[in-house]
């Protein structure tokens, strides 16, 4: 469009060349004696004929208008008739700017869209797949470029807030941007959406060939498929003896009975690719009585507590825990309890999760085995928060500074893991009464120092 436009401004221009050469480049030549005749045919120019012809008798009496446009002798260039000149040398009469690629109008400098143009208008996408158009807006001087898209049959194609195109059913749709600022203003994607090709499981890896766990506790295999561009990934998780262990369907395995089994997953895409591990089940420790070191009731990673230890909570540990509270709430702190006395089968449920979440390794750092815990005596609470931040809350820090004073130590302090054998827990307290709580307090010990004791499970 913009070259026919040209061509003609051109050919208007030489027209009106040629005029002028007809009237201004070939003067007549003046005889003095035909100039009696001169003056009878005023007005008629006696101009030569490019094509050999003389001028006619017969011209009109309109003064300076030839019968034939005359072309003066210096050549000029004629239009291309296949549009392929040089479209800079040509002159644009509008004068418009064309940023689009279309034909456009000169901007008006105001603030607002435009135009938008888009990197592509067409788009192919599988179903679950995504294209992304990219987006450029004129005059790049505009205020606000935001986009709304939208989508005339999101059952085919879905679009999000960024122009995300995503295939839904196979078929046709168009997808279109619009100006937040100029809703008027729009770019149109034609969507085509194919049926998604499938790339099947080839291999399983798992990230252990064995798994040690007593009766009731758990582990889970990290499971790796290959290619990881496999269009199903999911699982299929079987036991061969489920009276030894059992599995969920996301694979956390669980000890019933002492012995040993198989324990394999499936991928449901392709059922004859699969990995197994070998899961040993050993018995779960059992105690014959509970454990005071110099009077103390000890529970760590190292000394444990029966499945039948159910004391509740301790009446003087809990009179100094609310004797506690009531002094911080007069200092303007408010202290309240998380978590306070478990049971044997609680803190199994307890661990069992944060190992099906995390895997056992993780999970020893900051939860207790069953029989393992201090909440199991009825002597420790959790308060407020399971928060690291905790520690440094206005809460945090009276209790660090004042449990002591109160009969209650902070149990798992910062940089003490390695003893105490568990992460740091600015939220945890054990009672152990004033004189003991307030010689830990001064000397800056937890309980496995002062007793010159460990604290690591067995196995």
């Amino acid at each position: 469009m913009r070259t026919q436009r040209r061509l003609a401004a051109l050919l208007l221009a030489l027209l009106m060349l040629a005029g002028c050469s007809g009237r201004f480049l070939t003067p007549k030549t003046e005889d003095p004696a035909e100039s009696s005749e001169t003056a009878e045919t005023a007005g008629t120019p006696d101009s030569p004929d490019p094509y050999g012809s003389s001028g006619s008798s017969d011209s009109p009496d309109t003064p300076g208008t030839p019968d034939t446009p005359v072309v003066p002798d210096t050549p000029v260039v004629q239009p291309d008739p296949t549009g392929s000149a040089d479209p800079t040398d040509l002159p644009d009469p509008s004068g418009a700017s064309d940023p689009g690629g279309e034909d456009q109008p000169p901007f008006i400098e105001d603030g607002h869209v435009k135009s938008i143009s888009l990197d592509k208008y067409a788009v192919v996408v599988q179903v679950g797949q995504s294209d992304m158009p990219w987006v450029t807006m004129y005059p790049e001087s505009a205020e606000n470029k935001g986009e709304v898209w939208t989508s005339n049959n999101t059952e085919i194609a879905s679009v999000n807030s960024w122009g995300k195109i995503t295939g839904v059913n196979v078929g046709t749709c168009q997808v279109t941007v619009r100006s937040a600022d100029s809703p008027d203003v729009k770019a149109v994607v034609d969507v085509t959406v194919t049926a998604r090709e499938v790339i099947h499981v080839e291999q399983i890896v798992l990230d252990k060939e064995e798994v040690n766990i007593p009766v009731g506790l758990c582990d889970m295999p990290i499971v790796t498929m290959y290619p990881t561009t496999a269009t199903d990934k999911g699982e299929i998780w079987e036991s061969d003896n489920t009276a030894i262990a059992t599995v969920n369907s996301y694979g956390l395995i669980t000890g019933v009975g002492i012995g040993v089994c198989n324990v394999t997953v499936k991928s449901k895409d392709s059922e004859t690719v699969t990995a197994s591990v070998t899961v040993k089940v050993t018995a779960r420790p059992t105690f014959s009585e509970v454990t005071y070191i110099n009077g103390i009731l000890v529970v760590n990673k190292t000394y444990g507590l029966p499945q039948s230890y159910n004391p509740g909570v301790d009446p003087t540990a809990k009179a100094a825990l609310e004797t506690m509270i009531a002094a911080a709430e007069k200092e303007g702190i408010k202290l309240w309890v998380e978590s306070g006395f478990r049971s044997y089968d609680l803190q199994t449920t307890i661990y069992t999760s944060y190992v099906s979440r995390e895997g056992q390794t993780a999970a020893d750092r900051y939860s207790a085995r069953p029989g393992y815990s201090e909440h199991q005596t009825g002597l420790a609470f959790d308060m407020n928060s399971f928060d690291d931040a905790f520690g440094e809350t206005a809460e945090g820090k009276w209790l660090a500074e004042h449990s002591w004073e109160y009969g209650f130590t902070m149990r798992y302090p910062k940089e003490k893991e390695d003893i105490t054998g568990f992460r740091y827990e600015p939220w945890h307290v054990r009672y152990l009464g004033y004189d003991l709580a307030k010689e830990l307090h001064e000397s800056g010990q937890v309980l496995e120092e002062y007793l010159g004791i460990t604290s690591q499970y067995a196995g």
